[in-house]
């Protein structure tokens, strides 16, 4: 965020908390109970009340609030409009913050936010929503037509994440050969909603494939791929790269919701459909998976564990998918946190999770072997 978009951002937000009234000092006092925050009692941390680009953490920890109100500048029915909980005598309130966690190291662009400006309504759901998911394609040898089985993401102009299952399926009539960006309906080219059309979806050959060296296709063990395409893409409001947590940071919450987005069946239908799905799914214990799959195959702290909820899977096409979410402090950027590896047959069954690849764990990897674009 550049200096001037950050004054601005502050400006906007001191501006609408601010108000002197007849230059008299209210004390900070809350008596009677505000639906926010029911008086100076324990209150759970509930960071749903915070807009966009705000976090909820301690009145002591938030600087700009804590000097306006130290100055007075602050009246009690602003503050609490601005409150999210509290503890013991502390208010918890609705601080602005301005970074999100950076890139890793290939990733030299912006990455994880959609440049579609309406977007970020919470009923908007088509073109550009997500445009770092990609289809990954193979090629028929009997009719030379392309199918798209697979699914992956896009971390910089010239490599996609995906599963290794994915980057090595080969049959006796398909071979991996492409991958289509910039898609959202596969019935439509292009893609047009709300009076915006994007530009054409494209087809990309691949160059190369680096598939992890311990991957093991009977147990699924560290399923992870990088498909490396001819060329780099063009980046448009339907085609940018997700961001992917680095190892020292962990926002992975078990008792959270991530969600799941491609192209394929989900628990429920009869087809797949042609238009770019999302799923919200939870994310349980790792050994609640471990319980499930283990005598099997190994089930470790490079997984995570999603799902289990009736009715809610994707049970084909959904191979190497990305699993992500908004950064939980800032709200305005999107991250990668696992890519779907494995589940069971009984698909879409209330207690049956499914299997991803946690993505943090192979930071340093994918760092070594993705091309510096």
């Amino acid at each position: 965020m550049s200096v001037y978009l950050l004054f601005l951002f502050l400006i906007s937000f001191v501006h609408n908390i601010l108000s002197l009234k007849n230059n008299e000092v209210e004390k900070l006092v809350i008596e009677e109970e505000s639906p926010r925050n029911p008086k100076f009692i324990d209150s759970p941390r509930q960071e749903f009340l915070c807009s966009h680009g705000s976090i909820c953490i301690r009145l002591s920890q938030c600087h700009i609030i804590s000097q306006l109100v130290k100055q007075s500048c602050v009246q009690i029915d602003k503050l609490r409009g601005l409150t999210c909980g509290s503890q013991g005598s502390e208010l918890l309130v609705c601080c602005p913050q301005t970074c999100s966690p950076p890139p890793t190291s290939i990733q030299k662009e912006e990455c994880g936010r959609p440049r579609i400006s309406h977007l970020w309504s919470t009923s908007y759901s088509a073109i550009g929503i997500h445009p770092w998911v990609v289809r990954v394609g193979f090629r028929n040898k009997l009719t030379k037509s392309i199918d798209y089985l697979c699914c992956g993401s896009i971390i910089n102009k010239q490599t996609i994440l995906t599963a290794a299952h994915c980057a090595l399926a080969k049959t006796a009539t398909h071979k991996i050969v492409s991958v289509k960006v910039g898609e959202y309906d596969c019935n439509q080219d292009p893609d047009c909603a709300y009076g915006y059309c994007a530009p054409n979806a494209e087809d990309i050959p691949l160059n190369y494939i680096i598939v992890h060296p311990n991957y093991d296709s009977k147990t699924f063990t560290d399923n992870i791929a990088l498909l490396v395409l001819k060329y780099p893409m063009n980046y448009t409001e339907s085609v940018q790269p997700i961001c992917l947590y680095s190892t020292n940071k962990d926002y992975i919450y078990v008792g959270h919701r991530a969600q799941l987005v491609g192209w394929g069946k989900l628990a429920g239908q009869v087809n797949s459909l042609p238009v770019q799905q999302q799923l919200q799914l939870p994310i349980s214990a790792i050994e609640r998976c471990a319980l499930l799959y283990g005598a099997s195959v190994p089930i470790t702290g490079k997984h995570l564990c999603v799902g289990g909820e009736t009715g809610k899977d994707a049970c084909s096409g959904f191979g190497g998918a990305p699993l992500i979410f908004l950064d939980p402090r800032t709200h305005s950027r999107y991250y990668q946190i696992g890519l779907l590896s494995f589940g069971s047959d009984r698909c879409g069954e209330e207690g049956i999770p499914s299997v991803y690849t946690r993505v943090d764990k192979y930071i340093d990897w994918i760092n070594l072997n993705a091309p510096k674009v």
